[in-house]
């Protein structure tokens, strides 16, 4: 049985380093209280662009570099270039053109761009290993997810002080190993499709208000995103003959610690099985999971043929599991 196997990974992160202090202080002074927030979502410092010179586009390139030089590929290796984003730099052309450019790519390197919000990266990874299993002459894809939401969120406190910059590059390859996404859940609930908007009165608005290319961002109860963590969990275990046991780590949205340690008493999980990064690098929004995994491959703490869970969320909102073989 053939499977696809995740290479490589390259994490690429600004310079500049902001922590809890200065959105304490800079919302105190508009009588705004953030201090519980950052509290319970286990913030502490972030990574965040503060030139002229970095975006989405230059994140990616840069991780994707790393990914690809660890491989040992050259970028005319690729057969698919995927590019997720929710701030990309470029509409038109798509930025995983830009990316292919800079990178040297190949004349039958297929490249486009999705979104799927802050799920995204997770879905586009299950998306390209179903497009490679189906697709014969696909043997080698690039998966590249990115967000700079700084810029579009001053003004509006939660994603002004949660979200962090950073790209995550991810390689994969045709193997005839039985490896890879072997099973994933999916779910969708717009009970909160307006509750985060961006740009937020839509692209047609932005030449005609001056505030419509910011984010707008309406807080809700995200309880529910927990419940439905563990019952996608949960089934993708009971579906694939598992137990918890046999999990070695899960990769949750790094949003919130609080909601992580939710989900490990529902699953009855180890805190160690679900590492938090998000004190670290901020919440990182499209690639966040992959960051946690990134940083645990980096430490040695990841074996071939490990069995992995990653969930996410997007705003809307939406679910995404899968059930990973290493």
């Amino acid at each position: 049985m053939s499977g696809i196997s995740l290479v490589s990974t390259g994490l690429y992160h600004p310079e500049h380093v902001r922590g809890n202090d200065w959105y304490i202080n800079y919302y105190a002074s508009q009588g705004i209280e953030v201090k519980g927030l950052l509290a319970s979502l286990g913030q502490q410092n972030r990574y965040l662009i503060n030139n002229d010179s970095e975006n989405t586009l230059t994140m990616a390139v840069a991780a994707a570099e790393m990914a690809l030089e660890q491989a040992g590929w050259q970028a005319c290796d690729l057969d698919l270039i995927i590019f997720s984003s929710q701030t990309p730099e470029y509409l038109i052309p798509a930025t995983a053109l830009k990316i292919h450019h800079a990178l040297g790519g190949g004349e039958r390197t297929l490249s486009y761009d999705m979104n799927a919000n802050c799920a995204g990266l997770l879905i586009a990874v299950e998306q390209v290993s179903r497009i490679m299993m189906s697709r014969l002459s696909c043997q080698r894809a690039l998966v590249v997810g990115g967000d700079y939401l700084g810029p579009h969120s001053e003004g509006e406190p939660f994603y002004h002080s949660c979200f962090a910059d950073s790209a995550v590059a991810v390689l994969l390859e045709k193997s005839t190993a039985s490896e890879g996404v072997i099973d994933s859940e999916f779910r969708v609930q717009t009970s909160v499709i307006n509750n985060s908007l961006f740009p937020a009165n839509g692209l047609s608005s932005v030449q005609r208000e001056e505030l419509s290319s910011r984010v707008k961002f309406i807080p809700f109860d995200d309880a529910v995103c927990v419940d439905v963590a563990g019952e996608s969990i949960e089934v993708l275990l009971t579906r694939n003959g598992l137990t918890g046991e046999d999990i070695r780590y899960y990769f949750l949205s790094q949003m919130s610690l609080g909601n992580i340690r939710k989900i490990c008493q529902l699953l009855n999980i180890p805190a160690a099985k679900a590492p938090f990064i998000g004190d670290t690098y901020g919440y990182t929004a499209t690639n966040s999971p992959f960051i946690a995994f990134h940083e645990l491959k980096k430490q040695g703490k990841l074996s071939r043929g490990d069995h992995l869970v990653f969930w996410t969320i997007g705003a809307g909102w939406q679910s995404a599991a899968v059930l990973i073989k290493y």
